[in-house]
């Protein structure tokens, strides 16, 4: 018979966020980190710690619970998920009960483990049933109907649909039934059951009874693009159901699971993947999009979006960017006198806005957010001061917008991608100083962050080489990166920006060879 590792009593989490998402009661918890970050195995943990601890007992004195575990297909099931599970719970180990153990061999298995545990000082049997099963190409809702769970687990959730982990929360709850649990297990969890309600935005009615429902996902960082990434950061506000626990990157220095993965491996991974795969799987960070290549790999999220909306600095003036193409953007900053550019807000306008609605929606922005701030500089698109606007046949677009908004308008000296990429490039070199970013971003300004890590990006043609021009791709982020490329080159000026790419990252007081040669009055036809 195989032996267990299974040890409630002496399980040690990879770490404090690995602690964290194990004992979290939210509807729908996910762990995100690194390859190697003990993902997987506090996943597997957390039904039977949840069975030991938390889950009622039954009239008849026995605990039981019953678990789904899904992924994406049967053979991945089998190569990740299933052999941490197997590590732990062996398939002949003593935990399994008596003919406990079914399936496999690229079809659903069904686990029935068997031990004990204490309760207020009595001995407890649990029963604890996992079933394992693949989606693949099967209609997603025909598949999780036909389950009665208590708790859910997605594997590698973000290769998941969507859909996947809220339908399986709706199959929670629903085992073992009301009528078996012993009334005074239901008083004790009425408390979690009316906070999870509270959390999904409604509320458990007088006289009614529920069971706590809760499903869980484990997964490496995906793409920016992902609707994960949409559901549980760039609109966590309309998700109030999800729990979202973001590990530490395998080279920070609060890494988890260092006894499984120690540092020197994510250095050598480093080495030797490209930078997509160093973001997702060494530094745990959501990816870009691999269509195209960003414009601004230099882009460091953590340190240059602010960790709460930004105030105006009072008594500094503030600037505008604008990009009037077929859908208008402006960017409003400031720049302190340390040298930092602060992006505090971003209008985004649908394809077709006129200049009058773009007008109106900047002044409602600076009236709200901005009043009694001057305006400083405004800087625009030179083509948009031309006759025609692109294929909108607009007049003017940027004078109309100037005369709306009673501020003067200037065009950029020129419209050149290389010279506004690098206008905007200064900002994000090496910070003022030890705390002090040279670009701040408010972290409101969603679509100026999501540009920056992933979607302002270069064509596929221009990410492949096969063209000597740079060109970006248009999508609804490139819009208010124009404006703010209009903004930092209005700012610092052509002869800043020309000087800045020529010193080539030397220090100021550095000085290239020609600029060094002393003048002399010597002639050679005077000799």
């Amino acid at each position: 018979m195989a032996d267990s590792k299974f040890n409630l009593h002496q399980f040690e989490p990879p770490g404090p966020v690995g602690a964290a998402f194990l004992t979290s009661l939210s509807p729908l918890s996910v762990i995100m980190g690194p390859a190697g970050s003990g993902k997987t195995v506090v996943s597997a943990y957390r039904g039977p710690l949840l069975a030991s601890h938390f889950a009622p007992i039954c009239r008849d004195g026995v605990i039981r619970v019953k678990q789904a575990t899904i992924r994406d297909t049967y053979r991945d099931l089998a190569r990740t998920c299933l052999a941490t599970w197997h590590e732990f719970f062996p398939p002949d180990g003593p935990l399994t009960k008596k003919g406990g153990y079914e399936g496999g061999q690229d079809r659903p298995i069904k686990h029935t483990l068997t031990w004990e545990t204490i309760r207020d000082g009595c001995r407890v049997p649990v029963e604890f049933v996992m079933q394992f099963g693949a989606i693949g190409d099967a209609n997603i809702e025909s598949f999780i109907k036909g389950y009665e769970l208590t708790y859910g687990w997605g594997n590698e959730c973000d290769l998941l649909d969507i859909r996947v982990l809220p339908l399986l929360l709706q199959r929670t709850g629903r085992y073992p039934r009301v009528a078996d649990i012993h009334p005074l297990e239901l008083q004790r969890l009425r408390p979690v059951v009316e906070q999870q309600f509270a959390a999904m935005g409604t509320k458990l009615e007088d006289g009614e009874i529920a069971l706590p429902r809760m499903v869980w996902g484990d997964m490496n960082p995906p793409d920016i693009g992902h609707e994960l990434h949409r559901v549980l950061v760039k609109e966590k506000a309309k998700n109030p159901g999800w729990a979202f626990f973001k590990q530490p990157g395998g080279l920070s220095r609060d890494a988890e699971n260092r006894k499984g993965k120690p540092r020197s491996s994510y250095e050598l991974e480093a080495r030797t993947m490209n930078e997509y795969d160093v973001r997702r799987y060494v530094h745990g960070e959501f990816g870009w999009t691999r269509d195209g290549k960003p414009v601004y790999p230099e882009f460091r999220e953590q340190e240059m979006v602010a960790d709460q909306p930004l105030d105006p600095i009072p008594g500094l003036p503030i600037g505008l960017g604008l990009d009037a193409g077929g859908s208008p953007a402006c960017g409003i900053g400031q720049f302190p006198p340390n040298g930092q550019m602060r992006m505090l807000a971003e209008i985004c306008c649908d394809p077709g806005t006129g200049p009058s609605r773009f007008s109106e929606m900047i002044l409602e922005v600076l009236l709200t957010r901005f009043r009694g701030f001057a305006v400083s500089e405004a800087f625009g698109d030179p083509a948009a001061f031309m006759g025609k606007m692109y294929e909108n046949d607009q007049l003017a677009y940027m004078e109309m917008v100037a005369r709306a908004l009673n501020v003067n308008i200037m065009p950029t000296y020129t419209n050149e991608v290389g010279v506004r990429h690098e206008a905007v490039r200064w900002y994000l070199g090496a910070p003022i100083d030890a705390v002090t970013p040279r670009l701040l971003i408010d972290p409101r300004c969603e679509r100026t962050i999501g540009g920056f890590a992933a979607h302002y990006k270069l064509t596929k043609q221009a990410t492949s080489g096969a063209t000597d021009r740079v060109f970006v791709a248009k999508n609804e982020y490139s819009h208010i990166h124009d404006g703010w490329q209009y903004l930092c080159l209005g700012h610092r000026g052509r002869a800043a920006v020309i000087k800045d790419g020529a010193q080539l990252g030397r220090p100021a007081n550095v000085v290239s060879i020609k600029q060094h040669v002393a003048r002399t009055d010597f002639d050679v036809f005077s000799v």
